[in-house]
């Protein structure tokens, strides 16, 4: 049976100062095992890792108005893949939890 690989993405989200992130350094993305077993013969083998400062001024990120969750608007251009889905509804920006049912990126 020929394999093929997949990518799988992590997100975390860590509230910091800028003082409290150049403190960190290097060890704000801590080292990995080189291989993790997650079921019997399933190995995850590290490759990268990266960090994104959030800025909704720039960025199609945000808070979502209900819950206060970071999310991206679907609806618009750049969306960023990690963050919860969302969009904006009566000027709102809400997450996909917080959509209302029958919006199409409601969960």
């Amino acid at each position: 049976m020929k394999k093929k690989t997949y990518l799988v993405n992590v997100a975390y989200l860590i509230d910091l100062s800028d003082e409290e992130y150049k403190e960190m350094g290097d060890q704000l993305i801590p080292e990995l095992e080189n291989e993790m077993t997650v079921r019997q013969n399933l190995k995850l083998k590290w490759e990268s890792s990266s960090t994104i400062l959030l800025d909704s001024e720039v960025m199609n990120c945000g808070r979502c108005s209900k819950c206060n969750s970071w999310v991206t608007d679907r609806e618009k251009p750049d969306y960023i893949d990690e963050l919860n889905n969302g969009a904006v509804v009566d000027d709102r920006l809400l997450c996909d939890e917080c959509l209302p049912e029958d919006h199409r990126w409601a969960f």
